[in-house]
């Protein structure tokens, strides 16, 4: 497809200096270029945000927008001209046109390539995740509140039916009271759905949010800032999951499930008076023993979940180059290490599970005594008449549900809590690492890479190494082919590394036709320099996943050409 649309949005995104994915509009429909509404529906088709209208003449900092003319069609309005005319570029050709009735400016706003957006802290992304989604939250919110409005209601139902039902035999009153309750409990069963179905849904998109930032953020580290261990770094990314559910269950609990604790506490206080010491004291004991228990596990979960993290790392490893273990034998040798983190991961969990184990059993024992404290101390004040018969089995139903759901859901939030603090603290370090590019850097797009590469006062050593390249001068022209010769080791592979942007030197500079690599755009960098490594990795796919890697496809013909020229159409037949 090569409309004047899509030319016009690949310019505007390559002013505002934005990479688009390849192949970004290979599945877009064919769109009248002529018409005003072409723009919305192409823009519809590729999921990008609304197109905006501008009505009135736009700040110089706006600019480049799409500007469409009834009989000129599409075009890049660079800047605006005196006379009432505006600067425009069209496939390659810059020209101008007047601003009048017929014709109208509209901003595009054109997606961000994941991970390009900056945070210091993982925990961050996650914020920002959930914060533009305070809607559906604040909707889940105020479900959980009529919830527990709705529990209050069964609570003063069991007071009527003992103070006024039973004592009178008032049973035209039951039958209001319970079909009043029947009709909120079946509004509290579709609240219940809905808020699961709203919180299930945002946590998918926010899932799918901070899973691509995290994912994209991986990948961008630079080569030779990648820790040891490719498999443990990829297991870091496993707690995303933990993160979003913990993240997003805390901020219900804390906004809406424990200011209706203390409301609970008020109401038991206005029913029975003095007995709400009870709970008043029951309360605070379950959330201080809930915090001491969840120190106490922090050094065993931190240590569980590093462990955790390197045995699927070795897993990971061990499959991967399961040729060079089984042709030496090595079975025994990365067995012998699985048993090891397999036994260490167990003796770091087991205390862990001990202590939650406790922990439940503690609380079950805090809501028993509330409850017994509750009826008693209640049974006193119905005979001394400081309070009635129904008031102390709301106070009951009331105290337990103090006591009961809201307590019970302590224990697996501290451990929830524990482990996303260890989970963010492992994702920060991935993000600590540096990137391909510096975060912010405004980059270079030339139109064309001559082939001229030159490296001057080059210095470059592994992490870990004593010695590395040291290479004061080298100057590669446009047309020449260089051969590197060297014993293994000696930094042949480096080099081309090196030459080729995949890494940084730590000292000098790599320069392609007199422009600094580290500035030149990754697009337009990857386009102009092949790379071909000495062991070439297939990736998960097809063999034309795998020969398409970063293009658009060019269709089956020139596939199929290609192949021929390179001897590749043997192997495909």
């Amino acid at each position: 497809m090569n409309s004047n649309i899509r030319n016009c949005l690949a310019d505007l995104a390559r002013l505002r200096r934005i990479e688009l994915s390849p192949g970004w509009a290979e599945k877009v429909d064919e769109v009248d270029d002529f018409s005003a509404d072409g723009l919305a529906h192409f823009v519809d088709q590729l999921g990008w945000r609304t197109v905006v209208s501008l009505r009135f003449d736009p700040r110089a900092n706006e600019f480049p927008l799409m500007v469409h003319h009834p009989e000129l069609g599409w075009a890049v309005a660079e800047r605006t001209e005196g006379s009432g005319k505006v600067a425009i570029l069209r496939n390659g050709v810059r020209d101008h046109w007047r601003l009048d009735k017929d014709t109208a400016l509209y901003d595009v706003a054109l997606p961000e390539a994941p991970g390009e957006r900056h945070f210091d802290r993982a925990i961050d992304v996650f914020k920002s995740a959930i914060g533009r989604r305070t809607g559906p939250i604040v909707l889940a919110i105020l479900a959980t509140m009529l919830v527990n409005l709705i529990a209050l209601g069964t609570s003063l139902y069991a007071m009527q039916v003992y103070d006024r039902v039973i004592p009178r035999g008032a049973f035209a009153t039951l039958w209001v009271l319970t079909g009043a309750l029947v009709v909120a409990v079946a509004f509290d069963l579709v609240l219940r759905v809905i808020r699961a179905r709203l919180l299930e849904r945002e946590a998918i998109e926010i899932d799918s949010e901070t899973s691509e930032y995290f994912f994209a953020r991986a990948a961008d580290v630079r080569l030779d800032a990648r820790p040891a261990s490719v498999g443990t770094m990829a297991s870091q990314l496993r707690g995303l999951e933990q993160i979003r559910s913990t993240m997003s269950s805390s901020v219900v609990f804390a906004v809406a499930d424990l200011p209706f604790a203390i409301f609970f506490i008020f109401v038991v206080f206005k029913l029975g008076g003095i007995i709400a010491t009870v709970t008043l004291v029951s309360f605070p004991i379950a959330v201080a023993i809930a915090f001491v228990l969840g120190k106490l596990i922090k050094s065993n979960t931190h240590k569980a979940q590093v462990s955790s993290n390197r045995k699927n790392g070795m897993l990971v490893e061990s499959i991967d180059a399961s040729e060079i273990i089984k042709a030496n034998r090595g079975q025994w040798y990365f067995l012998a290490k699985w048993n090891a983190l397999i036994d260490e991961v167990h003796r770091s969990d087991l205390p862990v599970r001990n202590t939650q184990s406790v922990a439940g059993s503690i609380f079950g024992a805090i809501q028993q005594l509330a409850y017994v404290g509750i009826i008693a101390w209640g049974a006193i004040e119905v005979y001394e008449r400081n309070m009635t018969q129904g008031g102390l089995i709301a106070c009951a139903i009331l105290a337990g549900r103090i006591n009961g759901p809201l307590i019970n859901q302590l224990p697996n939030m501290i451990v929830g809590w524990t482990y996303t603090k260890i989970s963010l603290s492992m994702l920060d370090s991935i993000m600590a690492l540096p990137g391909d590019k510096a975060q912010g850097a405004e980059l270079l797009r030339p139109s064309r890479l001559h082939g001229s590469i030159s490296l001057k006062d080059v210095e470059f050593a592994h992490p870990g190494a004593r010695v590395g390249l040291n290479i004061p001068s080298l100057e590669i022209k446009p047309g020449e082919r260089v051969g590197l010769i060297g014993a293994i080791g000696s930094g042949k592979s480096t080099i081309l590394r090196l030459a080729s942007g995949l890494y940084a030197p730590a000292k000098g500079r790599v320069l392609v036709d007199g422009l600094d690599i580290a500035t030149v755009a990754e697009d337009i960098l990857r386009n102009h320099i092949g790379y071909l490594p000495q062991d070439y990795r297939l990736v998960n796919g097809t063999l034309r996943d795998n020969l398409l890697l970063g293009l658009a496809d060019p269709g089956d013909d020139i596939l199929m050409k290609v192949a021929e020229l390179t001897g590749l159409s043997a192997l495909i037949s």
